[in-house]
């Protein structure tokens, strides 16, 4: 666990599973919840509650953003590590709009960035984004990702098509603009 400012970042549990289902419900399609053919998932609440008590979770790469009263205001985490490339997908995901755009989203990239870095000495990281997640990116533009790109019209929802952006942050003075 990890105590900030503004948050304590711990490792998501198997009883976080209803506030992440939220998230796959929530009024916002989130590209980190895409399935591998850009479509929207709807888990059930046991399945999340599974997937939360095994693979990242228990690795200690999926975690919980709280605020200190311990209100859950999202999740972050890094997926896809790939220690040969030195790369990761980070994924931040707030089910409270206001915590992404604050000091909260803040901490929990700086975290992200701090795992990345540090503890698994990763050279880059990437994420991505939709056209809608205003918030989203302007937290990785405040955090030193640049959007190196979208694929448009990708993904179809709500009944009008999205852009698919691409947001990447190098970390180790490999070449990378924003080090």
């Amino acid at each position: 666990m990890i105590t900030g400012t503004h948050t304590v970042i711990r490792t998501a549990e198997k009883d976080d599973a209803p506030r992440l289902l939220e998230a796959y419900r929530g009024p916002v399609l989130r590209a980190t919840l895409l399935d591998q053919r850009r479509e929207p998932v709807q888990p059930t609440r046991d399945e999340l509650g599974e997937m939360l008590a095994a693979k990242e979770a228990s690795r200690g790469l999926f975690y919980a953003v709280e605020d200190p009263e311990g209100r859950v205001l999202g999740f972050c985490g890094l997926r896809g590590v790939n220690q040969e490339a030195q790369f990761a997908e980070a994924m931040l995901l707030f089910t409270d709009t206001a915590a992404e755009a604050g000091p909260a989203g803040d901490e929990a990239a700086a975290f992200l960035l701090d795992q990345a870095r540090g503890r698994l000495h990763l050279a880059k990281m990437m994420t991505t984004a939709l056209d809608s997640e205003t918030g989203l990116a302007e937290l990785l533009a405040r955090n030193s990702f640049v959007c190196e790109g979208a694929q448009r019209q990708a993904v179809y929802s709500g009944g009008r098509w999205h852009d698919l952006q691409t947001w990447t942050r190098f970390l180790d003075g490999s070449g990378g603009e924003n080090d």
